[in-house]
């Protein structure tokens, strides 16, 4: 781990900020009333499930509160391309802000539910108890944001805004690529519009034929036609069977034979594909 490298610019979105604190508090606020920490349940004598969970309400509300604090000065502050923290920076102001909670805490087991036990060994508890509250949420939202944020560049790859190797946008113009996804919606590849032929349906299952120097290769992925239609209309790619998809940029003939409407494409190999009835006014329009 390099501590001197500057942190992803998604960690201080405003959107990404206001996401870790509502996460984090519904987090600790489950853990609280699972694991019963800061030895809560023997603040009040007889205590029900209802005044554990008020109780532990206003332990999360405190905590939050520093949270937030903590996070609007970090947007306010580094919420910005030139100006986010590095590594060691960001695990120091993490720490900053655990220490500070677990003050918080003690101070409140202290001074407002009367707790008599030593005030070093209830800091050394809460401190504990703290960094596994905020540290587990931390975690699991920063892999679930890098995870996004490398899905939102592969989007990006389809458009005109790219990034360079700090992270920043720039407007350089790229080979115009289109994304593949899985029938659960996660991207599988990416591929250059130009080299796309035609895709073809199975079942289930969709096979993306494409244009490799001087042959033709395929890739197989789980989706279906009407989903894969859905997402590649828009780019000139359309509907001509009920297994086939054509991309419009390589049709260079529409023959009509005895047995239908066929598209010669202009290919390495020679490809004709059926127009079905259903479809011919729809490609004809749309060419």
């Amino acid at each position: 781990m390099d501590l001197s490298a500057r942190l992803p610019y998604y960690l201080f979105t405003k959107i990404n900020t206001i996401k870790l604190i509502v996460f984090t508090a519904l987090f600790s606020l489950i853990f609280i009333n699972i694991y019963q920490p800061y030895n809560s349940t023997g603040w009040i004598k007889n205590m029900t499930n209802v005044k554990y969970f008020i109780l532990s309400s206003v332990l999360v509300l405190l905590g939050m509160a520093v949270v937030a604090i903590s996070r609007t000065i970090l947007y306010r502050n580094y919420g910005s391309k030139k100006g986010r923290l590095k590594m060691w920076q960001y695990l120091l102001w993490i720490a900053t802000e655990i220490a500070t909670i677990s003050l918080v805490f003690t101070l409140f087991e202290t001074f407002i539910m009367n707790d008599k036990r030593n005030f070093v060994s209830m800091a050394r508890i809460s401190l504990w108890n703290t960094s596994l509250i905020l540290l587990l949420p931390y975690s699991v939202l920063w892999l679930y944001f890098s995870w996004d944020d490398k899905n939102k560049r592969l989007l990006k790859m389809s458009s005109s805004i790219v990034y360079n190797n700090d992270d920043e946008p720039t407007h350089e113009k790229l080979l115009v690529m289109t994304n593949f996804f899985d029938n659960k919606g996660e991207i599988k590849f990416s591929l250059k519009l130009s080299d796309l032929m035609y895709i073809k349906g199975a079942d289930n299952y969709i096979v993306v034929y494409y244009r490799d120097g001087e042959k033709l290769s395929s890739v197989m992925i789980r989706n279906t036609m009407k989903q894969t239609e859905k997402d590649l209309r828009p780019q000139g790619i359309i509907r001509c069977h009920k297994s086939y998809m054509v991309n419009t940029r390589h049709i260079k003939m529409l023959e009509k034979k005895s047995e239908g409407v066929i598209v010669k494409l202009d290919s390495p190999i020679p490809l004709n594909i059926p127009v079905t009835r259903s479809y011919v006014k729809d490609v004809y329009d749309l060419i």
